[in-house]
């Protein structure tokens, strides 16, 4: 298999999707690309993989695969979801697939749901060539923009709960986000109690640009409590971390009851995730 120079992409044949990885390349067998194109912000392409399914990357990175994507946005949803005692406001920030806006509607008492992305387009495509999803449901109000500057600019009802879920990527479209400003404004924009969820990058090679401990320490400095977990993502071939940051709530909870439907969420795996290796808790600088 002959190799690209691009830093991503297809080989020659077509048959074959590499991407970098900490020593080496992921590689992925093609059965079908059903879309590669750039949009205003980024590369984007969906592809049939085998063994994975229909998956979305963004610059060349994989974001979902239809095999397993349930796990990441259940792990990443529900502990903040249920941490809250009455979650009915959320503010989420990175539509993508639309998959976290599915999973925050299992939860009946929510009354609105304000979802922000800054590429109409990925939306768009991600609605007409992956599992659409409830983006038209009422209760949802879709917003193209900056979501750091549509915090600034925020002066409505406050959020009980955050769902931060951007690329990890420190100079594109999410580079706003990863910084202490933009969490500071979160903070504000939060009700009391309130609860922020974030993904937290890679927590195993600890290269990736945004970094799991660098977001943790981030979160320490604004929310007095935080706690961080982690969960190996198959389709990522990576230990990837998650953070739940707490705002007048002193502890996890639950305080809610788990909704139904759920793949791979459940009690048990709450406990497991939350339980990290000792190697990583030094690193996050943990006792």
């Amino acid at each position: 298999m002959a190799i690209s120079e691009e830093r991503w992409g297809l080989d020659p044949s077509g048959r074959w999707y590499w991407t970098p990885d900490v020593g080496g390349y992921r590689v992925y067998q093609v059965n079908e690309v059903l879309v590669a194109r750039r949009t205003l912000y980024q590369q984007v392409e969906i592809m049939d993989l085998k063994g994975w399914g229909r998956c979305l990357f963004l610059d060349g990175e994989i974001q979902s695969a239809e095999r397993d994507e349930f796990i990441y946005h259940e792990l990443l949803v529900h502990p903040g979801m249920l941490a809250h005692p009455e979650p009915r406001r959320v503010l989420i920030c990175g539509t993508g697939e639309g998959k976290v806006v599915r999973e925050v509607l299992r939860y009946p008492g929510v009354e609105r749901v304000v979802a922000v992305d800054i590429d109409r387009e990925v939306v768009q495509l991600c609605q007409e060539y992956l599992e659409r999803m409830p983006l038209d449901d009422p209760r949802v109000e879709l917003i193209f923009g900056d979501v750091a500057r549509f915090l600034q600019q925020y002066h409505g009802e406050p959020f009980d709960v955050v769902v931060v879920d951007v690329t990890d990527d420190t100079v594109g479209p999410a580079s706003t986000v990863h910084s202490l400003d933009f969490y500071q404004r979160l903070h504000q924009v939060l009700a009391s109690p309130g609860v922020v969820a974030v993904q937290g990058t890679s927590a195993f090679s600890g290269l990736r640009s945004a970094g799991f401990d660098r977001l943790y320490r981030l979160l320490r400095q604004v929310f007095t409590y935080v706690f961080p977990y982690a969960e190996y993502i198959p389709s990522f071939e990576d230990l990837w971390g998650f953070l739940v940051g707490l705002k007048d709530i002193p502890n996890l909870g639950p305080r809610g009851k788990l909704p139904s439907g759920l793949r791979y969420y459940d009690e048990e795996t709450h406990q497991r995730v939350f339980h990290l290796s000792r190697l990583l808790r030094g690193q996050l600088g943990i006792e």
